[in-house]
């Protein structure tokens, strides 16, 4: 008996498969990396599902089943596997309405260069990012390190996963979409997805006193559907976000304020996101791109 359905989390050589004639009910299917054709001719995927796939598996039983097919994607958002040599690339998530850009004002502080890189990601891949601050209960009076991408034009979020602070209006705008949560480790995803959505979503854990840095406690990617056609993606906190497909020549074009005054032979040294392209330019060429 064959379904279909959508991919929840990824395991080495399994996946669990959300059906669509029951969002209640979750697989555990098997798949075979050379019956699903790597996409990118360039790159080779760490795995060939991610959360979000649309897939179709023939079903054993009423828990098991095994992936026969994976539809072309409408979108995805990836980064350069971590720890692994040669071009892999590691698929964060598929088929998005929005990558939702986590981060915390303070522990761990408000980070512009991972900022920076997932914009890059979002406008490569054509997803529309949203930026969320949390752990505004932290903030000092005028305390504003986002204006800058409000200024540009980005969608901001201030909120709080501990007083409630702006999250209605976050909710309100991820009703009925699929959106990926993606940041630091201990900027709050986990404890602000059981905020907006009610349940608890995974484990929650402090900040480290010795790095300032959140310790890990959502251990893989979790696709959660929510009611009324709303599904959302949990994420481990990261890192490095390591760019794909993007030149240290053609970089500065997913910075347009930058790009802008270059097109008109202008000086741009001054705007403040020189700093954070410099640093990003820097470490494709150390990559040799």
């Amino acid at each position: 008996m064959s379904s279909t359905g959508v991919i929840s989390e990824v395991f080495p050589k399994m996946a669990n498969v959300i059906l669509d004639e029951d969002e209640t009910r979750k697989v555990l299917c098997s798949y075979r990396r050379g019956q699903i054709v790597d996409r990118d001719s360039e790159w080779r995927e760490r795995s060939p599902v991610a959360p979000g796939d649309r897939v179709t598996v023939h079903l054993y039983g009423s828990k098991d089943g095994v992936i026969e097919e994976v539809a072309p994607r409408r979108n995805f958002i990836s980064r350069r596997a971590p720890g692994r040599e040669g071009k892999i690339m590691h698929t964060i998530a598929a088929n998005l309405d929005f990558v939702v850009i986590t981060s915390s004002l303070h522990q761990p502080d408000f980070s512009p260069g991972l900022v920076d890189r997932f914009l890059i990601a979002t406008t490569a891949s054509q997803i529309t990012p949203l930026i969320v601050i949390n752990k505004m209960d932290l903030a000092s009076p005028g305390e504003y390190p986002w204006k800058l991408y409000e200024d540009l034009g980005y969608r901001c979020f201030p909120v709080s996963s501990s007083t409630g602070e702006g999250l209605n209006a976050l909710k309100e705008t991820l009703r009925g979409k699929t959106s990926v949560f993606c940041g630091h480790s201990g900027v709050g995803k986990t404890s602000m997805l059981s905020e907006l959505f009610g349940d608890s979503v995974g484990k929650t854990g402090a900040v480290s006193g010795a790095t300032g840095k959140g310790k890990h406690t959502t251990t893989v990617s979790k696709l959660i559907t929510a009611g009324e056609n709303t599904r959302f993606i949990d994420t481990p906190g990261i890192k490095e976000f390591g760019l794909l497909h993007v030149s240290p020549k053609e970089l500065i074009q997913y910075f347009p304020e930058l790009y802008e005054l270059q097109l008109r032979h202008e000086p741009y040294e001054h705007l403040p996101r020189f700093e954070s392209y410099l640093r990003i330019k820097a470490a494709l060429e150390s990559e040799g791109r």
